[in-house]
């Protein structure tokens, strides 16, 4: 009974985790397009109705898709306490390290930059902060992007061959 226990949690932290990496990867993915349409010089009127789709893809995507991917990695680390236990560490650390960079920087950036965007469409002035602020914003994005990349290339490097793996019903 203990076995199918085991087995029936480590599939509830696998599917944690394939769902929060999906999301992030998607919300990320979605942040990438906008910006390349959005060109080298986009207008106020664009960066002001673009940040209409940022802000609720951050609260409703993005923020629960890392907290979930974080969760599914803390439940296979405990459902795994044996065996590949560096790979578990290092799989942690770096959902660990999304959760961070997500919620406590890219997060508060994104409202901040979403509030000077508001800021410049109603004044039709360009603030200076902006384009600093909206850069810094990307750039953890694609650091996110790394530390996913990074996930899924140790996921994938520790993981062996699956022909000499006994596979779990």
């Amino acid at each position: 009974m203990e076995i199918l226990n085991k087995q029936s949690f480590l599939k509830i932290a696998k599917t944690l985790i394939i769902v929060g990496y999906s999301l992030c990867l998607g919300s990320i993915a979605s942040f990438i397009a906008m910006n390349v349409i959005a060109g080298d010089n986009p207008t106020m009127e664009f960066l002001y109705w673009q940040r209409h789709f940022v802000n609720p893809i951050m609260n409703y995507v993005t923020m629960p898709s890392i907290w979930l991917f974080l969760f599914g990695n803390i439940g296979l680390f405990l459902a795994l306490k044996k065996g590949k236990k560096r790979k578990n560490i290092v799989l942690l650390v770096i959902s660990l390290l999304i959760v961070i960079n997500g919620q406590f920087i890219i997060i508060p950036l994104a409202k901040s930059v979403s509030n000077s965007a508001r800021q410049q469409y109603q004044t039709s002035q360009i603030i200076p902060s902006f384009a600093k602020q909206k850069s810094i914003e990307d750039t953890c994005g694609g650091l996110n992007l790394l530390f996913l990349i990074s996930y899924l290339g140790v996921h994938i490097a520790t993981s062996g061959n699956p022909k000499d793996k006994q596979i779990i019903a």
